[in-house]
């Protein structure tokens, strides 16, 4: 059964003024656990990156609907604002009490608790993250309650041209289009074979970048390394 989130609380992180155009986005930050309850109140021990924490009994959680800027892993280079990210993903959540709120799927491939975290006094860390422009919108089906609601987070992101979105050209003019599948909701570059192995069905030709992030499609790992990194 759905669970309603307060709404003060839930809408306490934008002051209510999440805007697209200059039109209020009204939606509850609420979402349907199917199969689970909201947890009681949580304190992080440690962030691992913009969109992952640890917490104190030892839970890795995963925010749902975002990606950050990746920082160095393995043999793989931070990307730009990927220590920006972490450091804002800090600077929101030290020392505050946090509540998380689920969606359909509790976990991800590798363990990871899926959440939407909000702090005790209403800030939706998820969304704050897209709002200050350090995150882009990823959507992955059936977690996709607040898929909307936060598009639009992004969209304000953009218009204003905060963080990652300097990085974005919405001038460019590439000799093909991208290409994005309308199911997975992720965008492929002109030439990368993933995208050429995209069904008719689910193919979607995308004008640029810009059009590909408006339209709520995130990078495909492997086909496009964005934030780009500098030469």
């Amino acid at each position: 059964m759905a669970i309603g989130f307060w709404v003060g609380r839930a809408w306490g992180w934008g002051r209510l003024r999440w805007l697209l155009g200059g039109v209020a986005v009204v939606s509850l930050l609420a979402v349907s656990p199917a199969g689970g309850a909201d947890t009681a109140w949580v304190r992080i021990s440690w962030v691992a990156d913009g969109d992952t924490v640890m917490l104190e009994d030892g839970r890795h959680v995963r925010y749902i609907g975002v990606d950050c800027p990746e920082i160095d892993h393995a043999n793989h280079r931070a990307a730009p604002m990927g220590y920006a990210a972490r450091d804002l993903n800090r600077h929101l959540t030290g020392g505050w009490q946090l509540r998380l709120v689920f969606d359909r799927d509790r976990f991800d491939r590798y363990g990871r608790t899926l959440a939407y975290v909000y702090r005790r006094d209403g800030l939706f860390i998820n969304g704050e993250l897209l709002e200050k422009g350090y995150a882009w919108v990823l959507s992955r089906y059936p977690n996709v309650t607040q898929a909307q609601t936060l598009l639009a987070v992004q969209r304000t992101a953009m218009q204003n041209g905060r963080g990652i979105w300097r990085l974005v050209d919405a001038a460019e003019k590439p000799a093909r289009p991208y290409v994005g599948n309308r199911r997975s909701k992720r965008f492929h570059a002109p030439d990368c074979p993933n995208g050429a192995a995209v069904s008719a069905t689910n193919r979607v030709a995308l004008a640029n970048q810009w059009q590909a992030f408006w339209s709520g499609y995130a990078p495909a790992k492997g086909c496009l390394i964005f934030p780009p990194l500098s030469p």
